[in-house]
């Protein structure tokens, strides 16, 4: 398939606390063309566009693009070519805690139809390893792997279902000249299969640099140069531009175009007509000097090798129907159903959970530990009715516990897995709600196993009454309240990064503890709409849930050494507390229906994180 782009004119605003400042173009309306058939680079200097350019072209970025976006000479629809593309992003994000083979035959199930057979999606996986050299560290966890067999890797999981056009962003960073020099050769061969392949590089080696059938050229948002490798030398030429023999041409250009001449781009843009001129062959007369045959969009084919390594299917865009293109069903249209997304991603979730033995164990000592400390500081003294400040302290004290256990650990660890999502999400492996449901679901027996342990310690080791509905509600409220933090702390991770994170956590909570502790020593004399603003807090419904699993549900009077015990009688201190109600059954419900209001404002901020 065939890409062209007319006009294309990318501009960025600035946020909304910086108004005053201009609206910033990137790109400069630009035009080029990128066959079927051939590695493609965009080159040029540092805040040439090069990376706004890929991430236009493969629909990464949408706000801000104007211009004409074509697939075989025909006006592209964006929901069609997203199912045909895929995007290779800079920075290699991949599953962690998993082998090769298993990520990879993870991504077979998501992207692979439920009709094709376990055995055949292992070999189509096992052909793909083949072809890229992967085959030696099928069983290496992605952790493990070199710089350049992570690239290999991000490579195969995308053509596990053999996308007509690929986009990477520097594939080439970070990794060495024999890795640099294979990776470039793998997307050359892959490319003479018949796939589009477009990639950006900053400054490659001259034997690099002729690997590449194709390079479009940037400078401060202007093409300065489009066409074969071989013909920028010779078109440098025919506008006074003379390239030294022993200098590297993709060295001389961006020298030429870095910004301190801009009088080169200028003379170079308006050579290719800014993008509309593509050179493809170059005439050299009897005087030496070389003339331009220049080819527009329509004339100029790829040229495609016969190598068939990992066939391409055919896909012709023309032949597909109007109705389908305008389909507003395509979110859905995944190769596999949300159900068997969701049993998928369940699967890898869990199994990555069980490999994390680092974090499991840090997570079991933190909560046995904890769990222990809790009850010597109060141990025994739920009985006593001398002790109702300590009897406060014990309930706050387990909530706070659980409400910074559970939200810090994703305010930490969620971020990153918010990358991943928005690359796998955009490269369509599943849908967002199968995603979002296996993800609530998947570290749902170890909270509980954890929270267990912690509860157990603190309730037997406080001396309250050996009873089993009384510990159960405990262990709920406690849970309960473990789970709401959790959805907190996937709220602020969505948003934020871990950084900004690790502040704006600890700063949303402090508003739900003041509320949490406010009026106990005042409860009968606390204004009515400052109760109801009191509602809002989980932190308190979870600290009345304690008090009145503690001292509600027919409590017999607590044991008093001393003369006059004021709070022996449990239903004096309900009284004191401005509690009417003996039961907890109506915190659990506000926890659950808090619980929930965060679940769903999580959803829909994670969808809006993934379509921008």
């Amino acid at each position: 398939m065939d890409l062209q782009f007319e006009d294309l004119t990318y501009t960025v605003k600035p946020p909304f606390w910086r108004r005053g400042e201009p609206t910033k173009t990137i790109l400069k309306s630009v035009s080029g063309r990128f066959a079927a058939g051939e590695l493609a680079a965009i080159m040029g200097p540092s805040g040439a566009g090069k990376s706004s350019l890929l991430n236009t072209l493969s629909g990464y970025n949408h706000k801000g693009v104007h211009g004409s976006l074509k697939v075989n000479s025909q006006v592209r629809n964006e929901k069609l070519f997203r199912k045909m593309s895929c995007y290779i992003m800079q920075e290699d994000k991949i599953q962690p805690m998993l082998t090769l083979n298993e990520i990879m035959m993870f991504a077979a199930e998501l992207k692979l139809s439920n009709s094709t057979l376990t055995k055949e999606k292992q070999m189509i996986v096992s052909e793909i390893q083949s072809v890229l050299g992967l085959s030696e560290a099928k069983n290496t966890r992605t952790e493990c792997l070199s710089g350049g067999q992570k690239k290999r890797l991000s490579i195969a999981l995308e053509l596990i279902n053999n996308p007509p056009i690929i986009f990477l962003d520097e594939p080439t960073s970070g990794l060495d000249n024999v890795s640099t020099t294979y990776t470039i050769q793998l997307l050359h061969g892959l490319a003479h299969q018949g796939r589009t392949i477009v990639c950006t590089i900053h400054q490659p080696s001259a034997s690099l640099f002729q690997l590449f059938d194709h390079v479009y050229v940037l400078s401060q948002g202007y093409c300065v140069y489009q066409g074969s490798t071989d013909q920028l030398v010779p078109f440098l030429s025919t506008v006074g531009l003379h390239c030294p023999l022993t200098y590297n041409p993709a060295d001389f250009i961006i020298e030429l175009t870095d910004g301190e001449e801009p009088q080169n781009i200028s003379k170079l843009s308006a050579a290719t007509n800014n993008g509309k001129i593509c050179l493809y062959k170059m005439k050299k007369e009897k005087n030496g000097c070389y003339n331009l045959i220049s080819g527009n969009f329509s004339e100029l084919n790829g040229n495609i090798s016969s190598t068939k390594l990992l066939p391409l299917p055919s896909i012709n865009y023309k032949d597909i129907s109007e109705e389908e293109k305008n389909s507003r069903t395509w979110c859905i249209d995944f190769p596999t159903s949300s159900w068997s997304q969701f049993l998928t991603l369940w699967k890898r979730m869990v199994l990555q959970l069980y490999r994390n033995k680092v974090g499991l164990n840090i997570q079991f000592y933190h909560h046995l530990v904890c769990g222990l400390a809790v009850g010597i500081v109060f141990f025994g003294m739920a009985n006593d009715g001398t002790q109702f400040f300590n009897h406060m302290k014990f309930c706050m004290g387990n909530v706070l516990f659980h409400a910074f256990t559970q939200s810090m650990v994703q305010v930490l660890a969620f971020p990153s897995e918010v990358k991943l999502l928005k690359q796998e999400y955009f490269n369509r492996w599943y849908g967002l709600r199968p995603y979002y449901l296996a993800l609530q679901l998947s570290k749902v027996p170890s909270i509980i196993l954890f929270s267990q342990i912690y509860t157990t310690c603190v309730y037997f080791m406080s001396g309250l009454p050996l009873e089993g509905k009384r510990f159960l509600v405990f262990s709920v409220i406690s849970l309960l309240v473990g789970f709401v933090s959790e959805g907190m702390g996937y709220l602020v991770a969505s948003i934020f990064n871990v950084t900004n994170g690790s502040a704006v956590g600890p700063m949303i909570i402090a508003p739900f503890l003041g509320l949490a502790i406010y009026g106990f020593d005042f409860a009968r004399q606390v204004p009515w709409i400052m109760d109801q603003i009191m509602q809002a807090s989980f932190l308190r419904c979870g600290v009345i849930g304690l008090v009145l699993t503690v001292f509600g549900m027919g409590r017999k009077p607590l044991n008093c050494e001393s003369e006059y015990c004021h709070f022996r009688n449990p239903k004096t201190l309900l009284y004191y507390l401005n509690l009417s109600r003996d039961d907890p059954l109506f915190e659990i419900i506000k926890l659950v229906i808090i619980l929930l209001v965060f679940r769903v404002i999580t959803y829909f901020t994670l969808r809006l994180r993934v379509k921008t």
